[in-house]
C-alpha cells in the first residue's frame, strides 16, 4: 500500500469522525409545548381590552350595583330612593373614570415609550386594584374633604356630599353635578398619587409579581384571578366604603332637616303675625 493511499484513508476517516461528532453534538430540535402552556405573545397573556375583559367589567358593575342595593336595605334610616340613586350614579361615574385611568396607567407603566423593557400588564392592573381599594380609599377621603373645605372657603354652595336639596329632580341635578365633579377630581388626584407610588416605589411591581407567581405560564388562571376574582372581592368592599363616604350622614341629615324645619316654622310664624297685624282694627291711643 502506497503512502498516498494511506494518507487518503486517514483523511477519509478524519472527515467521517468529524461528521459523526457534529451529528451527535448538534442541539436537538425543541418539542413544542402544549397549547395551554405556551407563553402568550402579550406578556404571558394579560389582555385588558379584549371581549373577556369587557364581560368581566360588566359582571363587576352588576355585582357592585347589587352590593349597593343590599347595603341600602340594611340602612337605618334609609335614604330616599331618589337620593340613593343620585349617590349611586355619582359613584358609578367615578368608578368608570377610575377604570379607564387604571387601564391608562397599566399601559403607561407596562409599555414605556422611552425604550424601556415591557412588563406584564396583569401585574400593573392587579397593583392598581389592590392600591385603589385599600390605601386609595383613604387618599380619596382626604382629597374629598380637602376640596370641599377649599370650595367652602370660596362660598361655593351645594357641595356637601349627599345633600341635593328637595325634589323635583331638576332642582337636585345642579348640586349633583357639583358634587360629582368634586368626586371625580378627588379620584383623579388619588390616581395621581397612586401613579407616583408606582414610579418611586419600584418594589411594588416585584411584590405584584411575587403574589401572581402561581399563575406564571398559565394565561387562563392569571386573567381569571386578576380580572375577575380579585377585583370582584375588592370592589364589593370598596363600593361599600365609598358609598358610606359619599352619602350624607344621618347626623348631618337630621341637623339639616331640623334647621330647615326651624326656618320654615319661623317664616310661617312671621307670616301669621304680619297677617294678624293687617287684620286687627286700629285702637285709639
Amino acid at each position: 500500500m502506497t503512502l498516498l493511499s494511506v494518507q487518503s484513508l486517514l483523511q477519509l476517516g478524519s472527515a467521517f469522525s468529524k461528521e459523526v461528532c457534529e451529528l451527535y453534538i448538534e442541539e436537538p430540535i425543541p418539542t413544542p409545548s402544549p397549547p395551554h402552556r405556551r407563553p402568550h405573545p402579550d406578556d404571558e397573556g394579560c389582555k385588558l381590552l379584549d371581549s373577556f375583559a369587557i364581560l368581566v367589567q360588566l359582571t363587576l358593575a352588576s355585582t357592585a350595583l347589587l352590593t349597593l342595593f343590599y347595603k341600602r336595605s340594611r340602612e337605618k334610616p334609609q335614604r330616599p330612593v331618589i337620593v340613593w340613586a343620585l349617590d349611586v350614579a355619582k359613584q358609578f361615574t367615578g368608578a368608570g373614570i377610575i377604570h379607564f385611568l387604571n387601564l391608562f396607567i397599566s399601559y403607561i407603566a407596562g409599555r414605556p415609550r422611552n425604550g424601556g423593557p415591557k412588563t406584564n400588564l396583569c401585574v400593573w392592573y392587579f397593583l392598581n386594584v389592590a392600591v385603589d381599594t385599600t390605601v386609595g380609599v383613604a387618599i380619596l377621603y382626604m382629597w374629598l374633604r380637602l376640596i370641599e373645605f377649599v370650595m367652602g372657603k370660596f362660598n361655593v354652595k351645594q357641595i356637601k356630599t349627599g345633600q341635593y336639596g328637595s325634589p323635583p329632580l331638576k332642582y337636585m341635578l345642579i348640586p349633583w353635578f357639583k358634587q360629582t365633579f368634586i368626586f371625580i377630581l378627588a379620584e383623579s388626584l388619588m390616581k395621581l398619587c397612586v401613579f407616583a407610588m408606582f414610579r418611586y416605589l419600584p418594589f411594588l411591581f416585584a411584590w405584584g409579581e411575587w403574589v401572581l407567581r402561581w399563575t406564571k405560564g398559565n394565561y387562563r388562571y392569571q386573567v381569571i384571578f386578576v380580572m375577575l376574582i380579585f377585583p370582584l372581592v375588592m370592589n364589593i368592599i370598596q363600593f361599600w366604603i365609598v358609598d358610606t363616604i359619599v352619602k350624607v350622614t344621618p347626623t348631618s341629615l337630621s341637623s339639616t332637616q331640623e334647621n330647615n324645619r326651624e326656618t320654615n316654622q319661623r317664616q310661617v310664624t312671621s307670616d301669621l303675625d304680619q297677617d294678624a297685624d293687617e287684620q286687627s282694627p286700629l285702637l285709639p291711643k
